[in-house]
């Protein structure tokens, strides 16, 4: 059986880390029926700093590597699914277990297989009732009734158009405009070139 165990970087002589999908390393070892390695290796998770889905990356990697059953703490649900859809095993042990402790937990079979619960049995389909009348949504009323028509509104805008006049109002005269108190083009021409 090859099982994978996330790790915080070491080998057999880490612990098991606390995250499945962040962990920083895994370690994946190639176990006989009695716990022995026969092989083992090392690799770094690159799913460490991954901005979002770092489970589902953590699982497709350890797909990659042939693995069989991940032993891990917790495990997210994004990563679970994917776990599942694999069709790998999943085991559960208290992080900080040293590694070479939980594969042998694993083997032995004291280490908890995570299931889903069964689904819930389907219950008889009840019989269809006659129809009812609807009760009103607007209270005793009848519902109210929306289309086209004619009316009137209340106008209760105001406008604030600038016109095509020639500006000769009391803010011309006075060398400043009365709407954004800058002063006027027209009191400064006047003045240097006698225009009015």
């Amino acid at each position: 059986m090859r099982v994978a165990v996330p790790t915080n970087g070491g080998g057999r002589n880490d612990t098991v880390a606390p995250v499945f999908a962040r962990a920083p390393a895994f370690y994946i070892a190639e176990v006989d029926e009695k716990g022995n390695v026969i092989n083992e290796k090392v690799i770094q998770n690159g799913a460490t700093m991954a901005g979002g889905g770092a489970g589902p990356i953590a699982v497709q990697t350890l797909i990659n590597e042939g693995v069989e059953a991940i032993i891990a703490p917790q495990v997210g649900p994004n990563a679970l699914g994917a776990i599942q859809a694999a069709g790998m095993k999943l085991y559960q042990v208290a992080p900080g277990t040293p590694v070479e402790e939980a594969i042998k937990a694993v083997v032995s079979g004291t280490a908890r297989e995570f299931t889903l619960p069964a689904p819930a049995a389907p219950t008889a389909p009840v019989p269809p009732t006659a129809p009812t009348a609807p009760t009103p949504a607007y209270g005793p009323y009848p519902a109210p009734a929306y289309g086209f028509g004619w009316g009137r509104g209340w106008g209760r805008g105001r406008g604030f158009g600038r016109g095509w006049g020639r500006g000769r109002g009391w803010g011309a005269r006075l060398g400043y405009c009365p709407w954004t108190g800058q002063p006027s083009r027209r009191a400064w021409l006047a003045r240097f070139f006698g225009w009015w």
